[in-house]
Order: structure tokens, then sequence, then C-alpha cells
């Protein structure tokens, strides 16, 4: 799916507007866009305009193929903005640009935790832009959800895990996507089988054993976590394995799993 010259003009805009000449390139590099970038022209009287640096990095960027870059860098551009009648008319634009380039613009709430002895946290707006049909499931919104969770309750491992299948599954790396939720999966069995049990599981089917031996997976819930455990080994880290519907499937039902299990056992 291709990215319109409109949508790189605004993006282009964008980087005009928001960033000073020092602050371009960093910005740039950031998001793996920099590459064509001529940095800042250090001759007197000569600068070029941020508008031309950022028109040809950009542009660079299309040749190369770098549209997950490019898209990443848009959901950037709109962190922080609503969706609605009041936004201002450049993230009317965007959006709008990018739902005619064939892109699912949806965006999620978080509250980022906050440091210890600080204020409370003030709620972010974040965008995930995805190929149309891509995000059918309320993929953004669950997995946003997951993520604070995981931090929130101190499965940190699992959250780097979870962290890398969504950028995989976002890349449309399916194989990536599904190996990474089954190692979050597991991450979070055997986690949870230590703090309910007090001894380190080996693995997930044995973690699994161990939270049913205490009385956590009763019948019902243990066939269901068992079952998905099983699942989540075909099609793993192998590539050709998995397609986009398989891999949908998968991250929605791991993800509502992990979330179950976190919120009731954690």
């Amino acid at each position: 799916m291709d990215i319109s010259q409109r949508t790189v003009g605004l993006l282009i805009e964008y980087l005009a507007t928001a960033t000073s000449q020092a602050s371009l390139g960093g910005f740039l590099k950031r998001h793996n866009l920099g590459d064509a970038d001529p940095g800042v022209d250090l001759r007197r009287f000569s600068t070029m305009s941020k508008a031309k640096r950022a028109d040809l990095a950009l542009t660079a960027a299309i040749q190369e193929g770098k549209e997950v870059d490019l898209l990443a860098l848009a959901a950037t551009a709109l962190e922080g903005q609503e969706d609605g009648p009041s936004s201002p008319d450049w993230v009317q634009d965007l959006l709008s640009s990018l739902r005619s380039d064939g892109f699912t613009c949806t965006a999620s709430k978080t509250t980022p935790i906050p440091a210890k002895g600080s204020a409370s946290s003030v709620s972010e707006t974040r965008w995930a832009i995805t190929p149309l049909g891509y995000t059918g499931l309320p993929i953004a919104t669950l997995a946003s959800d997951l993520a604070d969770q995981l931090l929130a309750k101190g499965f940190a491992t699992a959250a780097g895990h979870y962290d890398q299948a969504l950028n995989s599954f976002h890349a449309r790396d399916w194989a990536a996507s599904n190996s990474q939720l089954r190692t979050t999966f597991e991450s979070v069995l055997i986690d949870l089988a230590e703090r309910r049990t007090g001894s380190k599981a080996s693995g997930g089917g044995s973690a699994i054993d161990a939270l049913q031996k205490v009385g956590d997976l009763p019948y019902g819930p243990n066939e269901y976590v068992r079952g998905l455990w099983k699942l989540s080994h075909p099609g793993g880290a192998h590539p050709g394995l998995s397609d986009s519907e398989d891999a949908q499937h998968r991250i929605y039902a791991m993800s509502a799993v992990v979330g179950w299990l976190v919120r009731r056992l954690a």
C-alpha cells in the first residue's frame, strides 16, 4: 500500500513547523529517515530551508521503500492530537490523506506510570496507523491497555517482548510477531507461577501445571490457557508459516488471555 505525495507533503510541512534547523536532523534520524538529509549548511548566507531538507529526506525514504518509518513519523506527528471538528486543520488534513491512502488511523488513550513521588500522570493520545482492514478487531486499544498493565504489575520482561511483538505486527512481520507473543505469554506464565507458588517453572507448560496445582487455573480456564499455549507454537519464528489473518487472531487472543491472567492473578 503506497503513501501518496499529498501525505508526504503534509509530513514535510509538519517537520518544517515542528522542528528547528538544529533539531531536524536528530528528529529524522530517530525515525530512520535521515540518510538523505544534507544537514545544516554552515556556510554564511546559504542555509537550506527546513522544508527543503525534509523534502530531500522523505523523498529518498519513499524511493527506498521506508513506508513503516514514514507511518511512524505520522504517528509521532499526531501524538497528543484528537480526531474531531475541533482538531487543527493540519491534523484533519493528515488523517484524511492517510485514510485516502488506505490506512486505518486509530487513537487510544494511555496514562503513563508516574515516577515515584511525582504527581499523577495525565492521559495521552497515541495513534496506530495500519493498512485498511488490518485492525478489524480493536487491537490498538487492547494492546495499549495490556502494555500499561504489564508495566504497572511489574512484568518488565514480558512488556519488552510485547512491545517487540507489536512492532513486528505493525511492520507486517507475522512470524516475528507470533514468536514475541509466545515469549510474552511464557514470561507472564513463569512469573505468575513463581509469585503464586514460590518456585520458578522451567517453561510455559510447567508454569500452567503449577498454577493448576494450586487452584489458580480450575477446569475451564485451565483448558483455555493450555490450548492457547499449544496454539502459540506452530508458525512461531519460522518465516512463511503465518499470514495476516492468523497473526491478527493470535495477537488478539493472546493479548486478551494475558491481560486476564495479569488482572486475576497478579
